[in-house]
């Protein structure tokens, strides 16, 4: 997470280290010293601390501590967290050494006696942001809890997962407003902190209650008004009294008693570099841990040296080359004497000292050991500067090898980059870099228009196999320059997320896992901050070194990786699945998706309206005008004219934020206006004004970015916008829906297959009857409430239908007798007498999950049908909870994964398919379940036969199916009607 300088300057950064220490000692296992002493976790949260630092370089960073006394939550509520376990032995003594560690870095950090640190991130929160309209929060933290304060100036940062939560983000993942997080944790309860919330009422439940009542109070009154009705409601009514134990349980309260230190929490490092003194590497030492203590030591006196670029230095580097320039005023730069520049010797020092080191770099904690370890030769790395020397790299390629390949451009948005050059590694000891966009006086290069020319026959022609990382970026930077690249031979990228779903895959990590070798990063060519220049304005030397090195590199993982997906079987799902569906990813995005910007002012006058209409509504109780974005006229309105109780204090008055007006809403109308008032307000300025600035300037649609190396499961996922979390259920969330369009005179088609997951539990588990409902096209749901209430069919009720399908899905993915008793509001024995029924009718299915987990145990990692595996080390642990989620992974990754794989190969079929039939017809969007695309009116009849026959038959030719598949297509004017 990178901060801009003026960010910088106003951002606290305040980290919930008791989420780091868990989460780094179940994620690194085995890692002791020399002594005996576990240091799993010490090295977790010391390589968590240092990649936040490194990454986002924080000015301010508070480590937020746990109590070591019980909260008031205790007096409140005895049994809060009495259901947690004792911590393993192997943690205990580590929680010291990590104090330790933090103190000896030099970092402030805070504990409170009596105190959470939930609360404390709370209280510091409001603090800092009460101070300055321009100050900012970052909580660093993986808990839930503290997305309830999650607002336009807080962000949640888990590094964990690599996931920024915004409002948009918090309300994608958990269905509700980060101001509801409080009042869905009394809804649904808290397994891990014991909060008990209200039976029956499961994750979906709490959300659509929330999306409709708004706060648990207006849930409360419509279940005693009978506005809620039938069991639900009851229970709700007769449950009041947790309900409202669990909201206070879950609130976060400020703590006037805490003193915040703001000069004490200045990061002592510059630049992101940790740069840490003699007691913190004695320790280090002491530890044995290596790693850490070579790299934090680079800046201490008497360290050795980097073997190639210091990135200690990296700063100072940056500043070089800027120096060595001279910028005008139209944004050129002329280099100035660049043969005898200091840049240019302190460069050639540089690299010539690197000579044969090899980069070597720690890959302690991961489960891939390095194959073999690289070495730079002085001429590994060559400029092409002239038709000769292109000429021979031509001949070169012309012997039809797999060749290393990666462009440099001057913009992350493929329809906006610039291309700079073209690396090319024709060889695992040989790269060379054309440079055929870099500015400065006296530059002689290639130029652009001929180098593409000369290397479209091998760039155009798929014999010709190129081998780099994240082609699908390369690909289409290419299409943009008249250049329909085909022929992957290759992505390190997607084969590493194949080997290891749950890492991170830039090249930089991908290598030092795979090669154990460092590479060159962008902030040690360029610099960091404002001393940073762009890539173009680089030296052609120093430009070689970097882009080179990264074809080279790839080329190179390519020879290590193959023979590693093929030892582990995984080498079907790589070439068959997920390399084929780069190119088609690449054509979706390209593709894009029109937006009716004219629609979007309409949603944009209506929210207007209702925003207008909700301040009229406030400005009534007011006694003269009214700024609604005033923190100081709201609290003078709210706590002087209404005289409602007063919360917390901030320094320029009492607060008004969301979680204060919760509070106030079931006293009085005007607090309930004013979230309403914000909640609008954030749908404008979240979809409604976005939408259209994110049209492309040249194509007029948004061509959103669709990931397949982010989730576990194999699933794709989006950004830009997220088309997976734009709002479904609500009235304002389908007039959003409304304004995807087709292109002018087109038609949108959405084909989605039906209960997926159902079926693929049929097809793996076997289970006779189960099969045969589906041979027969039953609806499955009434099929098993016949078989679990011994009913026929035709006598099932709705209801008796909606328990059976929550039966369906809920065990299939692991669901308890106490889960399954809570979600369906019955009694325990009920829900056991339910699943005891459901597993003889089906009993193939019983074998068939317990047979996942016995073998996730034996194997420690679970598997798709085609062979995607996914590692779970956490099976066979000691604690219950995380082994029990472990279990439940190992039951519904096969399945889920299954499912992605057959969407994937459904997507590639289907692109194949327009391919061959020259359809003018375009796939725009893949979301869960669902391809939405772009059709031609004449080709819509065929289109349909093509949709269907292309995922009905994925599996065609890979797998054998015993149960058919099924796919429903619909198409409409625009999303919201399909």
């Amino acid at each position: 997470m990178k901060l801009s300088p003026e960010s910088r300057e106003n951002t606290l950064f305040l980290v919930d280290v008791s989420s780091f220490i868990f989460r780094a000692f179940y994620a690194i296992r085995q890692l002791s010293s020399r002594s005996g002493e576990p240091t799993n976790a010490v090295y977790g949260v010391g390589s968590m601390l240092a990649r936040l630092i490194e990454e986002s370089n924080p000015k301010y960073l508070s480590i937020v501590y746990d109590s070591k006394e019980a909260s008031f939550r205790r007096d409140v509520y005895p049994e809060y967290k009495a259901n947690r376990s004792a911590p393993p032995d192997e943690l205990i003594p580590q929680f010291a050494r990590i104090e330790d560690l933090i103190l000896k870095m030099g970092l402030h950090s805070i504990r409170h006696e009596g105190v959470e640190a939930d609360d404390l991130i709370g209280t510091l929160t409001h603090r800092w942001i009460a101070e300055n309209p321009d100050h900012e929060v970052v909580i660093v933290t993986g808990d839930k809890d503290l997305m309830q304060l999650v607002t336009s100036r807080v962000r949640a940062l888990d590094t964990m997962k690599n996931v920024v939560y915004t409002p948009v983000e918090v309300e994608a993942k958990f269905g509700v407003r980060p101001d509801q997080i409080r009042d869905y944790l009394a809804l649904v309860g808290d397994s891990s902190d014991n909060i008990p919330g209200v039976p029956s009422i499961g994750p979906k439940g709490a959300t659509d209650l929330l999306k409709e009542y708004g706060t648990l109070e207006g849930i409360l009154a419509a279940a005693k008004s009978g506005a809620i009705k039938g069991k639900k409601g009851e229970t709700i009514a007769k449950n009041e009294e947790a309900a409202l134990l669990s909201q206070r349980l879950a609130s976060l309260v400020d703590v006037e008693s805490v003193k915040a230190d703001i000069e004490g929490m200045k990061v002592p490092f510059t630049g992101g570099q940790i740069c840490v003194g003699k007691d913190c590497l004695d320790l280090l030492e002491e530890l044995d841990l290596k790693s850490l203590r070579e790299k934090w030591g680079r800046g201490t006196p008497g360290a050795a040296e980097m073997s190639a670029v210091d990135s200690a230095t990296a700063v100072d580097f940056g500043a070089a080359i800027a120096d060595a320039f001279d910028f005008t005023a139209d944004g050129d730069a002329a280099l100035a004497n660049r043969a005898s520049s200091p840049l240019a010797s302190r460069v050639a020092e540089k690299f010539a000292a690197a000579g044969k080191v090899s980069n070597f770099v720690s890959t302690s904690g991961s489960r891939i050991s390095p194959a073999r370890t690289l070495t730079v030769e002085e001429n590994t790395f060559e400029s092409v500067m002239n038709e000769a020397q292109l000429t021979a790299l031509i001949r070169w390629l012309e012997r039809g090898e797999d060749f290393g390949f990666d462009l440099e451009t001057t913009s992350l948005n493929p329809r906006e980059a610039q291309l700079v050059g073209i690396a090319i590694a024709p060889s695992i000891e040989k790269a060379f870099y054309i440079p055929v966009g870099h500015r400065g006086s006296n530059l002689e290069q290639l130029s652009e228009k001929w180098v593409l020319d000369q290397l479209r026959p091998f760039l155009e022609n798929p014999k010709y196999k190129k081998i780099g990382h994240n082609l699908k970026y390369d690909f289409s930077v290419l299409a943009e320059h008249g250049i329909l690249a085909d022929g992957i031979g290759a992505d390190t990228m997607v084969a590493d997320y194949v080997l290891d779903p749950e890492g991170r895959h830039n090249l930089e990590v991908v290598a030092g896992k795979h090669l154990g070798y460092q590479t060159l990063t962008y902030e040690q060519v360029c610099g960091k901050g404002k001393n940073q220049v762009p890539f173009d304005l680089l030296p052609i030397d120093v430009a070689t070194r970097y882009s080179a090195e990264d074809a080279w590199i790839t080329l190179n993982l390519w020879k290590v990786m193959q023979p590693e997906l093929e030892r582990l079987g995984l080498m079907r799902v790589f070439a068959e699945v997920d390399l084929p569906l780069v190119q088609v990813i690449g054509k979706m995005e390209r593709a894009g998706v029109s937006v009716d910007t004219a629609w979007l002012r309409e949603v944009q006058t209506d929210f207007s309206q209702e925003i207008t209409a909700i301040d009229e509504k406030i400005q009534k109780f007011a006694t003269g005008p009214l700024n609604l974005n005033s923190p100081k006229q709201l609290a003078e309105l709210l706590f002087t004219q209404l005289k409602l109780p007063t919360q917390s204090k901030t320094k320029t008055g009492f607060s008004t934020d969301a979680s204060v007006l919760e509070i106030l809403a079931p006293m009085h109308e005007v607090p309930r206006l004013i979230l309403q008032h914000r909640e609008v307000a954030k749908l404008m300025g979240t979809y409604v004004e976005p939408l259209p600035k994110m049209r492309d300037p040249k194509t007029g649609k948004i061509h959103a970015s669709f990931h397949q190396t982010v989730t576990a499961t194999g699933r794709l996922s989006s950004s830009d916008p997220n088309l997976q979390n734009i709002p479904v259920r609500t009235e304002r969330g389908q007039k959003i829906r409304r304004a995807f369009i087709p292109t002018p005179g087109n038609i949108l088609l959405s084909a989605d297959y039906s209960q997926i997951e159902l079926r693929i539990l049929a097809q793996m588990s076997g289970d006779p009857d189960l099969v045969a409902s589906f041979k027969k096209d039953e609806d499955v749901h009434r099929r098993t409430a016949s078989e679990i209430y011994r009913i026929t069919p035709e006598a099932v009720t709705s209801e008796q239908r909606g328990v059976a399908k929550a039966i369906n899905f809920g065990l299939m993915y692991g669901k308890s007798v106490f889960g399954l008793s809570e979600e369906l509001g019955i009694s325990r024995s009920e829900a056991k007498e339910m699943i005891t029924r459901y597993f003889e009718r089906y009993s193939g299915v019983k074998r068939f999950l317990d047979g996942l987990i016995a073998g996730a145990k034996e194997k420690g990692e679970t598997a798709t049908l085609l062979g995607r595996r996914r590692e779970l080390r956490d099976i066979s642990a000691k604690n219950p909870a995380v082994r029990g989620n472990a279990e439940r992974m190992a039951m519904n990754t096969p399945i889920q994964g299954t499912a992605a794989d057959l969407m994937k190969l459904g997507m590639i079929r289907l692109d194949d398919a327009l391919t061959a039939g020259q359809f003018k017809s375009k796939l725009i969007i893949q979301v869960h379940d669902e391809v939405v695309l772009d059709v031609v009116p004449e080709e819509l009849e065929r289109i349909k036969k093509v949709v269907v026959e292309a995922l009905e038959n994925a599996f065609t030719g890979v797998v054998e199916l015993d149960v058919p598949l099924k796919v429903n297509v619909e198409f409409g004017k625009n999303w919201a009607d399909l």
